[in-house]
C-alpha cells in the first residue's frame, strides 16, 4: 500500500499541524484510490474541530456538510483523513483505529520542536520526515489490511518534499 502526496496536500498536512500546534490538527484526505494505493491532492483542515494536545474530534453537524459537500464533487473523493501528534510518535491510539474503515488511507503527522536540521527524506517505515522552521515533522499513513482488517502502514510517497528546505534567514 502507498500514499501519494502532491505539493497542495503535503502543504496542507504541514500548515495544519503547524498552525495549531501544541494541540492535534484534524483534516479530510480528498484524491483517488486505485487499489490499495492512494492520491492525496489536498489535505484540508476542519476548522471547527474540539482539539486537545493528545486527541482530537471533528464537531459532527460541521463534519457532516463537508462530508457531504466533497461526496458531490465529480473529479475528487474523500479518501480519508489526518491528524497532528503534537509532541508524541505517529503510532495510531487505540480510538484512531477504532474508527478506521476499509479503503480509506489515514495519514499522522507527529510535530515538534526542531532540534537540528534535517532535509525531507524517505525512511526506511515508509514513513517522509524533515523540518522546517522550528518543527521537526514525521509523516506517516495506514490503512486496513484486507485480509486481517488491523491496521497497517503504507509508505508516503512525495516527490515535491524531497530536497525541500526552508530559505534561511538572511
Amino acid at each position: 500500500m502507498q500514499l501519494f502526496v502532491s505539493e497542495s496536500a503535503f502543504w496542507g498536512l504541514l500548515v495544519s499541524a503547524i498552525e495549531v500546534y501544541k494541540k492535534e490538527s484534524y483534516g479530510l484526505l480528498l484524491g483517488h484510490r486505485d487499489g490499495q494505493n492512494f492520491f492525496a491532492a489536498h489535505a484540508v483542515a476542519c476548522q471547527s474541530a474540539e482539539r486537545h494536545s493528545n486527541w482530537v474530534k471533528a464537531r459532527e453537524k460541521s463534519y457532516a456538510r463537508v462530508v457531504n459537500f466533497f461526496q458531490r464533487l465529480p473529479t475528487l473523493s474523500l479518501i480519508g483523513d489526518f491528524h497532528s501528534h503534537p509532541e508524541h510518535e505517529i503510532a495510531l491510539s487505540p480510538e484512531d483505529v477504532a474508527s478506521m474503515v476499509r479503503n480509506r488511507v489515514y495519514v499522522t503527522v507527529e510535530i515538534k520542536d526542531k532540534a537540528k536540521d534535517k532535509y525531507w527524506s524517505y525512511n526506511e517505515d515508509g514513513t517522509l520526515s524533515g523540518t522546517t522552521d522550528n518543527w521537526f515533522i514525521k509523516i506517516a499513513a495506514f490503512g486496513l489490511d484486507p485480509k486481517t482488517r488491523k491496521p497497517r502502514m503504507a509508505d508516503v510517497l512525495c516527490p515535491f518534499a524531497i530536497g525541500f528546505n526552508i530559505k534561511d534567514r538572511a
